[in-house]
């Protein structure tokens, strides 16, 4: 009876110096290069799937608290920011 493979083989191609790179940090870490390169998209597809707290984030916690004479700052933002005014949006 054979065993079943819990994994997929694949074949990657990667420029000459990235190449380098995974082979430099395998043997810094004392790991294979298929490791070094299962845990790099590990980590991407984990920080991909993460959602964002917006509720928590230190950014929208600051709306509301600022007061301004200024009443149409969320439309002319960046006429304030940079000296460029709004485009037409074209329907």
């Amino acid at each position: 009876m054979k065993k079943a493979i819990s994994e997929k083989r694949t074949q990657v191609y990667f420029p000459n110096e990235v190449y380098q790179k995974i082979k430099e940090q395998a043997t810094s870490e004392d790991k294979s290069s298929a490791q070094i390169i299962r845990e790099a998209v590990e980590k991407l597809l984990s920080e991909k799937d993460r959602k964002v707290d917006w509720e928590n984030d230190p950014f929208f916690q600051a709306v509301g608290i600022f007061e301004s004479e200024t009443g149409d700052l969320s439309e002319s933002h960046n006429t304030y920011l940079y000296g460029v005014k709004r485009k037409t949006l074209r329907t």
